[in-house]
């Protein structure tokens, strides 16, 4: 069995236990850090502590996937609120360069979101980020100096404020860099530089730009990729890894996509259009793009953005980017129509498919999920998701349909690994982000503007438990699968993620029928 040494980008769900059930689909073992070297929302573990333990676990392991702001910082929030300076940052991720199987790694390009919620972002965040935000925009876009750009978009934020925020930029784009060296030189197999929420006209999106040049200059762009994401890289690198290791090539994968242009929309929070963001979250986790339906394994349905408001995007203001609340009238009903047409042709003609619904970030579409509810059989979907951004909801995809290629071939796909793992995306990003969390906002009270507090013993929290566990008994294709009574959690005391535990009764049921039939047959023999 292959086994992963995993540090993921901080303890939520999506980066913690996405990439666990990833390689869980392959039949392929992963050790992550204990529970006291992993950070809590803004608390972060010890660096060191957690540098000493990649370096202890990676001895034992054939290959690591790593969050090098994990490494360095302990974490995201803590990479985004440290004040380690770079040889501190540095000094952590020393044991990258010592003997091992083959290091896997991402590193995030910061983000400077148009909110006053601080709950990951420095404290100024909540009185300065939307000014913090104009400022990005007008330093990438302009020629402006420093000076002339706060004069013009943000007058009001103070000298230390604008140093510590620059500041950040400048370190984190430095150890990006230190990072993209490390690729070069062979230190690391492959890298993936994730740009964090980005908008068209931000310094992140310039960061980025510069970043894929100097990937060009140093030649490693065969290993390198720079790219819209953040939260998904550490599944997307667990399967790249488990295929190098494997040495059997990922699979050959074709896009469709039901509305002729949709491909070639942008998606909110994103920096180019679809098409783009597909094919490098694909690359990055080993698959090969190929135009011809009949030349691949798996064909990637892709349902495309659509604002409620705008009509089809075309980069769409992000403060319409959610379904939940929305009137069933501004759904896009025969869009939904098209893509689930798309997908009952590719399976009738018996291609291996997997959907990744981008159509609007932070849940699925209500009206494509609740056309294929009753119609579609879930567990033959070799992947699925629909949540954060059109970047998360490809790159995760992306890993899923890449694992399930390469355990079957390997002969260790686990198929109750994989309902698990499609039947959470339903579940999370249909079932709580599109339908029930709107209903626990309002029951909160939550201010729309920013995050809200809630913990898994409110009072209300069985009530939306049913109702999560009513949306997984109505899909086909999955049943047998239960929300464990009593799981729902918040992992950062917010609803905008959750964690839950979904079991497979058909396979405890198989497992304890084989105990008792072998308990049988050995009482028979003596």
């Amino acid at each position: 069995m292959i086994t992963l040494t995993f540090i993921p980008l901080d303890d939520r769900p999506a980066t913690r236990a996405i990439p666990q059930e990833v390689a869980a689909i392959a039949g392929v073992r992963v050790e992550t850090p204990p529970v006291e070297l992993r950070p809590n929302c803004r608390v972060a573990p010890d660096a060191e502590a957690v540098s000493a333990w990649f370096r202890a676990s990676r001895a034992r392991t054939d290959a690591a996937v790593v969050s090098l702001d994990a490494l360095g910082f302990g974490g995201l929030i803590g990479s985004r609120i440290g004040h380690e300076d770079l040889d501190e940052v540095l000094a952590n991720w020393r044991p990258l360069k010592e003997a091992g199987g083959p290091v896997h790694a991402a590193i995030v390009v910061p983000r400077t979101p148009n909110s006053l919620d601080a709950m990951e972002e420095p404290e100024y965040w909540s009185i300065h980020g939307p000014a913090l935000h104009a400022l990005s925009a007008q330093l990438a876009s302009t020629e402006d100096d420093l000076a002339a750009a706060r004069l013009a978009v943000a007058p009001a934020v103070p000298d230390d404020v604008v140093t510590d925020w620059t500041g950040r930029r400048l370190r984190q784009h430095t150890l990006a860099l230190a990072a993209l060296g490390l690729a070069q030189r062979g230190t690391l197999a492959s890298l993936v530089i994730g740009v964090d929420d980005a908008a068209h006209r931000s310094l992140s999106a310039r960061a980025q730009g510069d970043l894929a040049r100097w990937s060009q200059i140093v030649g490693t762009t065969d290993r390198v990729i720079v790219h819209p994401g953040a939260d998904e890289t550490g599944a997307v690198l667990v399967a790249r890894a488990i295929g190098q290791h494997m040495g059997t090539g990922g699979p050959k994968v074709a896009l469709r996509c039901a509305d002729a242009d949709g491909l070639d929309r942008p998606a909110p929070y994103e920096t180019g259009p679809v098409r783009l963001t597909v094919v490098r979250q694909l690359e990055a986790a080993g698959a090969r793009v190929v135009e011809d339906v009949a030349d691949a394994d798996v064909v990637l349905v892709v349902h495309p953005p659509y604002c409620p408001e705008c009509g089809p995007s075309a980069g769409c203001a992000v403060d319409h980017a959610s379904w939940a609340g929305t009137d069933p009238t501004t759904w896009d009903w025969d869009g939904a129509a098209r893509t689930a047409a798309e997908i009952d042709t590719l399976l009738a003609a018996g291609h291996r498919v997997a959907l990744a619904d981008v159509a609007q970030p932070n849940g699925a579409d209500p009206a494509l999920v609740e056309t294929l509810l009753p119609v579609l059989d879930w567990s033959r979907l070799d992947g699925y998701g629909a949540w954060n951004t059109a970047g998360n909801t490809l790159g995760s995809v992306a890993a899923q349909l890449v694992v399930t290629y390469l355990g079957r071939i390997g002969g260790t796909f686990d198929a109750s690994a994989h309902r698990v793992s499609i039947a959470r995306r339903v579940v999370e990003d249909y079932g709580w982000m599109s339908l029930v969390r709107h209903k626990a906002r309002i029951e909160l009270g939550s201010d729309p503007a920013r995050h809200d507090a809630v913990s898994g013993e409110h009072p209300a929290a069985p009530a939306w438990e049913r109702e999560l566990g009513a949306v997984l008994t109505g899909s086909a294709g999955l049943e047998g699968l239960v929300v464990v009574p009593g799981s729902l959690s918040f992992p950062w005391d917010r609803t905008f993620e959750i964690d839950l535990v979904i079991v497979d009764r058909t396979q405890t049921q198989t497992q304890t029928q084989t105990q008792t039939q072998t308990q049988t047959q050995t009482g028979a023999g003596r």
